[in-house]
């Protein structure tokens, strides 16, 4: 999943931290699975029930039924048989406890044979993840294309 950069401070520290983070990263996988799969309700799974989605062109979709019906739309359409490459880049940062912040860049889709991302394919996301129940989904998710990094070192 490329490299992993993890910020912040909560109450979780060690093992907690560490179970948490492969947590996080499990949902993006369990994204990429459902993607490569064409299944819209088990994409939209990941999130909450209230969740706010932004499309890579600027739509927003809110509600986890209505992610579920715009992938389910996508992947019989213009996303059929197309593939959500892996991040190259991860961070995570934790603002309060149970509330993560990932932001993953280097993501494109990939269709047919494609194995690399082209340059002009490459988008950033940013998902805020809140933990309920002892597990995390993800409430709020932005997609856009990415035109550069910038950060501290």
């Amino acid at each position: 999943m490329g490299d992993t950069t993890a910020v912040g401070t909560d109450a979780a520290g060690g093992t907690a931290r560490a179970e948490d983070e492969a947590a996080l990263h499990e949902l993006v996988r369990r994204q990429e699975r459902a993607w490569t799969a064409g299944d819209g309700p088990a994409f939209a799974a990941t999130f909450t029930e209230d969740a706010d989605f932004v499309a890579v062109n600027g739509e927003h979709i809110e509600g986890r039924a209505a992610v579920a019906a715009s992938m389910t739309e996508g992947f019989a359409g213009f996303m059929a048989g197309t593939r959500m490459s892996a991040p190259r880049r991860t961070t995570l940062r934790w603002p309060a406890p149970g509330v993560a912040v990932m932001v993953t860049e280097g993501v494109c889709v990939l269709r047919g044979g494609d194995t690399e991302c082209r340059p002009e394919d490459l988008s950033v996301q940013t998902r805020v993840a809140v933990r309920d129940g002892g597990g995390w989904l993800f409430t709020s998710f932005h997609n856009c294309r990415m035109w550069g990094t910038h950060g501290a070192d």
